[in-house]
C-alpha cells in the first residue's frame, strides 16, 4: 500500500508540474495555434506570391496557416471577399475599383504583380506575322481577342490604337480564354490579340507564326500594379496584426521571387498546371515591392476614360493605412 501511495504522489505532482507548464507564457507558446487566413488567387504567374511563400515557409514563420483557394477569375474573387467566405483575395485593380465605385469596402493591402515597360508580360497585342496591320488605324473594323471586356488589357488595347492614329470605338473586342486566343489568331478567327506570356512563349522569335505589334499595356503608363492583393475594411480592422504579417510576408516573397525565377518555377509548377520549362521560356513576372497612390492611379484613369467607372478618383482612396511603409 506504502509503495503504491508514493507512486500515486509522484504522478500527481508530475501532474500539477505539467498543468503549470501548460498554463505558463513558456507552456502557451510551444502549442499555440496558427492563425488560419483563407486566401485566393489565380493559379498562374500573375499572383504565385501566396504559393511561394507557403512553400518557403515564410508565412509560418510569422505566426501564419494560409490556406490558399486556386480562382481563375478576378471577379469571382472580389465576390468571394465581400461574401466573407474568403479572407484575402488577388484581383485586377479595376474590378476593385469599381467595387469601391458601388460602395462595396475593398481596400488594397500590397502589390502584386507590377507592369515594367522594359520587360512586359501581358497585353502583348499580337498578329499574324504575315499580317499587313503596323498600326492603329488598320485595326479600325478589325476584331480583337482580349481575356476580359471592360478589364485593363481591354482598355489597355483600346488606349494603345488611340494613340496611334486609330478610333478604338471602332474595333470589336471579343472575349476569349488566354489559352484559346493564340490559336484562335493563328487560325484567322481574330485580326489581333491581347496574349500573355504564356500565351505564346515564341512570341517575337524568328520562326513564329505571330508577330507582335506592340506592349499595349505602355499605353496606360510605363510602369504600375495592374494588379493587388485586397480585402475589406471590416476585416482589415478587426484583424490588424494579420494584416500587417500578410503585407510584410508578400513584400519579403516578392524580393525573392523577383531574383530566383529557376527555384520560383519549381514551386509554381506543383500548383498549377504550368511546367518549369514553360515558366523557363518566358519572361516571368516582376512582383512589385512597393505599393503607393501612382502605382495604381494609371488603372483608375482609364478605367474611367472608357467608361467602366462613371468618374476617375483617388488612387488613395483604395490604399489601406495598414498597406504602409510601403513607399
Amino acid at each position: 500500500m506504502r509503495l503504491r501511495f508514493h507512486w500515486f504522489r509522484r504522478l500527481c505532482l508530475k501532474l500539477c508540474v505539467l498543468a503549470l507548464l501548460l498554463s505558463s507564457p513558456v507552456g502557451r507558446v510551444g502549442a499555440q495555434q496558427l492563425e488560419t487566413l483563407n486566401v485566393a488567387a489565380i493559379p498562374g504567374d500573375i499572383s504565385a506570391q501566396v504559393w511561394y511563400a507557403q512553400d518557403l515557409g515564410y508565412f509560418k514563420q510569422v505566426g501564419l496557416n494560409v490556406e490558399v483557394t486556386p480562382i481563375t477569375n478576378g471577379g469571382a474573387i472580389s465576390a468571394a471577399v465581400a461574401s466573407r467566405s474568403i479572407d484575402i483575395g488577388y484581383s485586377n485593380l479595376i474590378t476593385v475599383a469599381v467595387a469601391h465605385e458601388r460602395g462595396i469596402p475593398f481596400e488594397i493591402i500590397a502589390p502584386a504583380n507590377l507592369h515594367i515597360a522594359s520587360a512586359p508580360t501581358a497585353g502583348l497585342l499580337s498578329v499574324q506575322a504575315v499580317s499587313p496591320i503596323r498600326n492603329g488605324k488598320e485595326l479600325e473594323g478589325k476584331t480583337i481577342a482580349v481575356s476580359g471586356l471592360n478589364n485593363i488589357i481591354h482598355f489597355a488595347v483600346r488606349a494603345w490604337i488611340d494613340s496611334h492614329e486609330g478610333d478604338s470605338a471602332k474595333v470589336r473586342f471579343v472575349e476569349l480564354p488566354l489559352t484559346e486566343m493564340a490559336p484562335a489568331l493563328r487560325a484567322g478567327r481574330v485580326d489581333a490579340a491581347g496574349l500573355d506570356a504564356l500565351g505564346d512563349p515564341n512570341l517575337g522569335k524568328s520562326g513564329d507564326s505571330l508577330r507582335l505589334l506592340a506592349s499595349a499595356m505602355n499605353a496606360v503608363s510605363p510602369n504600375f500594379l495592374p494588379s493587388v492583393w485586397f480585402t475589406t475594411k471590416d476585416w482589415i480592422s478587426s484583424h490588424p496584426d494579420e494584416t500587417k504579417k500578410f503585407v510584410a510576408v508578400m513584400r519579403k516573397t516578392a524580393v525573392w521571387a523577383n531574383s530566383h525565377h529557376r527555384e520560383s518555377a519549381e514551386i509554381l509548377a506543383k500548383h498549377t498546371r504550368l511546367t518549369v520549362e514553360q515558366l523557363d521560356s518566358i519572361t516571368r513576372v516582376t512582383y512589385g515591392t512597393v505599393l503607393n497612390a501612382g502605382l495604381v492611379q494609371p488603372n483608375i484613369d482609364v478605367a474611367a476614360k472608357y467608361g467602366a467607372l462613371q468618374k476617375s478618383f483617388s488612387a488613395g482612396d483604395l490604399i489601406s493605412k495598414l498597406a504602409g511603409g510601403n513607399g
